[in-house]
């Protein structure tokens, strides 16, 4: 499984996630035809290669009427002090006083024509900062307002990661400890320690420290990212690591490097060594009153939350009653968090659970260069000799699409490129 790891060693912000996820691979030309499906407008993206503390980053930048604005109003440049909050009374240079709703940028983020799992992810980012948002000004989160600079900002920033996110194929995320600066802020009603309100609000789960430096790193709409996306915050273990990208914050610190570090590849439990056992927790559930279509939300929020792996099995129940039996493999950390999942999205109305072990094959993931471009093969090995292999279907897939060339042929020259020799 495609995962991305937010190593947030000097904090976060939506414009540092952007730059990184470029640094990665993500094609620039891409994120701005794709943000053009909003109905948004009056902004100009620049990219550049910059040097945080001789350490090479992009720096993706958000010009309003040629200047630079991030995460302004609510938002702050990474690094910088808040801005003052502009409210409905403050006075507008342009004369506009408009502003824009969450509700309204919800409303537009839906119906645009962006793919559905964008979409998605850029829905449930920009409602985690709307709900925070509402919790510090006491207000519902529908009603929270941003003037119309903060709400492009806002904007770019949360869509444009999803966009990234979906682009470049992630399935799952993690994040390290986050390092969120210290000091205070000044904003116009007062001075504010670091984090600020609604930052601190939307690192509840996260594992927060302060070092380093003397101001604020964590930006309320990068807490928004790591509060939608992550299904993990812990230290690093067992992840094999296959490309790296760093996103360059605004300010520049004399000996310390002011980027995120995002690292894309995929998770290797500690004990996958050849015919290694390791504990894992069977939740299973009776289900014969749900719509089948559900079944497919369920797998994915599971999935996406942790599980190591759903599936549901044809049973007859009680008064010759046709259901399923929904089973969930789940690491013994995440059991309770999944138990919940189960109980809130499918209709039944009791579990089980029991311990298992499970034996795991040593896996690598090496790369076949074929006709059509390279495809990952998943191998797996016992007493170091192989076993299995595999093509990844999703690679399969996508270069099937992008060709125009059947499926089946890909994953066959695939497992032949292999064959011959011509993985690495």
């Amino acid at each position: 499984m495609k995962t991305l790891y937010f190593d947030c060693f000097s904090g976060i912000s939506g414009d540092m996630t952007i730059g990184a996820l470029l640094d990665l691979g993500l094609d620039f030309d891409y994120l701005k035809s794709e943000l053009k499906k909003l109905a948004v407008d009056g902004y100009e993206l620049g990219a550049s290669r910059v040097t945080r503390s001789n350490l090479s980053a992009m720096k993706f930048d958000v010009l309003m009427g040629g200047r630079e604005k991030h995460e302004h109003q609510q938002h702050l440049d990474h690094g910088h002090q808040h801005e003052p909050h502009e409210s409905e009374h403050d006075h507008d240079p342009g004369g506009s006083h408009f502003h824009r709703k969450a509700s309204e940028i919800l409303t537009m983020i839906r119906e645009s024509s962006l793919n559905a799992n964008t979409r998605r992810i850029a829905s449930d980012i920009f409602t985690k900062l709307a709900i925070s948002e509402g919790k510090v000004h006491h207000i519902a989160p529908e009603d929270v307002e941003f003037h119309e600079v903060g709400a492009v900002d806002s904007i770019v920033d949360t869509v444009g990661a999803a966009i990234g996110f979906d682009a470049l194929g992630i399935e799952r995320f993690l994040c390290s400890a986050i390092n969120i600066g210290s000091g205070f802020i000044h904003c116009q009603h007062g001075v504010f320690p670091v984090p600020a309100p609604a930052t601190a609000d939307l690192l509840r789960h996260a594992t927060i420290y302060q070092k380093h430096v003397q101001t604020e790193l964590v930006t309320p709409t990068g807490a928004a990212i790591l509060a939608a996306v992550v299904n993990r915050f812990e230290a690093m273990k067992g992840f094999a690591i296959d490309r790296i990208g760093y996103g360059a914050g605004t300010k520049q610190f004399p000996d310390f490097p002011n980027c995120l570090r995002l690292m894309v590849g995929e998770e290797r439990a500690a004990s996958m060594g050849s015919g290694s056992s390791s504990p894992v927790i069977v939740i299973e559930a009776n289900i014969d009153d749900m719509s089948p279509q559900n079944f497919g939300y369920v797998t994915e929020t599971l999935l996406a939350a942790g599980a190591l792996d759903v599936f549901t099995v044809p049973i007859q129940m009680k008064k010759s009653r046709p259901g399923q039996l929904l089973q969930v493999l789940a690491p013994p950390d995440l059991a309770d968090a999944l138990s919940r999942i189960i109980l809130q999205e499918t209709t039944t109305i009791g579990i089980r659970r029991h311990s298992a072990e499970r034996t795991i094959l040593a896996r690598e993931f090496v790369t076949a260069d074929t006709e059509f471009g390279p495809v990952k093969i998943k191998v797996s090995r016992m007493d170091g000799e192989v076993v299995n292999f595999a093509p990844e279907y999703e690679d399969c897939a996508r270069i099937a699409r992008e060709r125009n060339v059947p499926l089946k042929r890909i994953q066959s020259l695939a497992v032949t490129a292999y064959m011959n020799g011509k993985g690495k």
